[in-house]
Protein backbone atom coordinates (compact mmCIF):
# COMPACT_ATOMS: atom_id res chain seq x y z
CA UNK A 1 0.00 0.00 0.00
CA UNK A 2 1.72 3.21 -1.10
CA UNK A 3 1.67 6.70 0.94
CA UNK A 4 -1.14 8.10 -1.45
CA UNK A 5 -3.38 5.24 -1.08
CA UNK A 6 -3.25 5.09 2.59
CA UNK A 7 -3.52 9.73 2.87
CA UNK A 8 -6.79 9.05 0.69
CA UNK A 9 -8.24 6.23 2.81
CA UNK A 10 -7.36 8.11 5.57
CA UNK A 11 -9.11 10.67 4.59
CA UNK A 12 -11.99 8.90 3.29
CA UNK A 13 -12.47 7.61 7.20
CA UNK A 14 -12.20 10.86 8.53
CA UNK A 15 -14.59 12.27 6.41
CA UNK A 16 -17.37 9.40 7.09
CA UNK A 17 -16.56 9.44 10.68
CA UNK A 18 -17.66 13.44 10.97
CA UNK A 19 -20.86 12.68 9.17
CA UNK A 20 -21.34 9.48 11.39
CA UNK A 21 -21.11 11.03 14.60
CA UNK A 22 -23.34 14.42 13.73
CA UNK A 23 -25.71 10.94 12.33
CA UNK A 24 -25.15 9.21 15.75
CA UNK A 25 -25.25 12.78 18.17
CA UNK A 26 -28.59 13.24 16.15
CA UNK A 27 -30.08 10.08 16.79
CA UNK A 28 -29.82 10.00 20.51
CA UNK A 29 -30.73 13.57 20.76
CA UNK A 30 -34.08 12.16 19.54
CA UNK A 31 -34.16 10.06 22.80
CA UNK A 32 -32.66 11.95 25.26
CA UNK A 33 -29.58 10.70 25.67
CA UNK A 34 -25.76 12.10 26.39
CA UNK A 35 -22.94 10.11 25.55
CA UNK A 36 -18.83 11.81 25.60
CA UNK A 37 -18.45 12.96 21.53
CA UNK A 38 -14.82 11.88 21.35
CA UNK A 39 -15.71 8.69 22.67
CA UNK A 40 -18.22 8.40 19.93
CA UNK A 41 -15.67 9.60 17.47
CA UNK A 42 -12.90 7.65 18.57
CA UNK A 43 -15.27 4.27 18.66
CA UNK A 44 -16.90 5.19 14.91
CA UNK A 45 -13.39 5.87 13.02
CA UNK A 46 -12.01 2.13 14.46
CA UNK A 47 -15.01 0.52 13.16
CA UNK A 48 -15.05 2.29 9.59
CA UNK A 49 -11.27 2.28 9.37
CA UNK A 50 -11.59 -1.90 10.01
CA UNK A 51 -14.64 -1.64 7.27
CA UNK A 52 -13.17 0.41 5.01
CA UNK A 53 -9.68 -1.96 5.30
CA UNK A 54 -11.81 -4.91 4.68
CA UNK A 55 -13.73 -3.71 1.94
CA UNK A 56 -10.68 -2.53 -0.36
CA UNK A 57 -8.76 -5.96 0.27
CA UNK A 58 -11.91 -7.82 -0.62
CA UNK A 59 -13.03 -5.71 -3.60
CA UNK A 60 -9.73 -5.74 -4.75
CA UNK A 61 -8.65 -9.09 -3.99
CA UNK A 62 -5.93 -8.47 -2.06
CA UNK A 63 -4.38 -10.74 0.67
CA UNK A 64 -4.22 -10.30 4.21
CA UNK A 65 -0.60 -10.27 4.71
CA UNK A 66 1.29 -9.10 7.79
CA UNK A 67 2.13 -5.87 6.05
CA UNK A 68 -1.64 -4.98 5.04
CA UNK A 69 -2.63 -5.54 8.96
CA UNK A 70 0.11 -3.61 10.12
CA UNK A 71 -1.23 -0.69 7.61
CA UNK A 72 -4.79 -1.37 8.64
CA UNK A 73 -3.53 -1.23 12.22
CA UNK A 74 -2.10 2.03 10.95
CA UNK A 75 -4.98 3.33 9.38
CA UNK A 76 -7.10 2.59 12.33
CA UNK A 77 -5.18 4.48 15.04
CA UNK A 78 -4.87 7.71 13.01
CA UNK A 79 -8.59 7.45 12.34
CA UNK A 80 -8.64 7.52 15.77
CA UNK A 81 -6.24 10.76 15.70
CA UNK A 82 -7.82 12.36 13.38
CA UNK A 83 -11.27 11.78 15.01
CA UNK A 84 -9.92 13.19 18.26
CA UNK A 85 -7.54 16.00 16.88
CA UNK A 86 -8.72 16.66 13.07
CA UNK A 87 -7.43 15.60 10.09
CA UNK A 88 -5.18 18.28 8.90
CA UNK A 89 -2.95 18.33 12.36
CA UNK A 90 -2.15 14.83 11.52
CA UNK A 91 -1.70 14.79 7.55
CA UNK A 92 0.57 17.69 8.47
CA UNK A 93 2.72 15.65 10.87
CA UNK A 94 2.77 12.78 8.50
CA UNK A 95 3.73 15.44 5.84
CA UNK A 96 6.57 16.29 8.02
CA UNK A 97 7.91 12.64 8.89
CA UNK A 98 8.05 11.81 5.54
CA UNK A 99 9.85 14.98 4.19
CA UNK A 100 12.55 14.55 6.67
Amino acid sequence: MNIQLFLTGLLAVSLFTTLTVQGIKLILKDFKKEVPHNTTAAITSVILSAGVSVGYALVNGIPFTVSYLVCSVALAFLSFLCATNGYDKVKQAIDQLISK
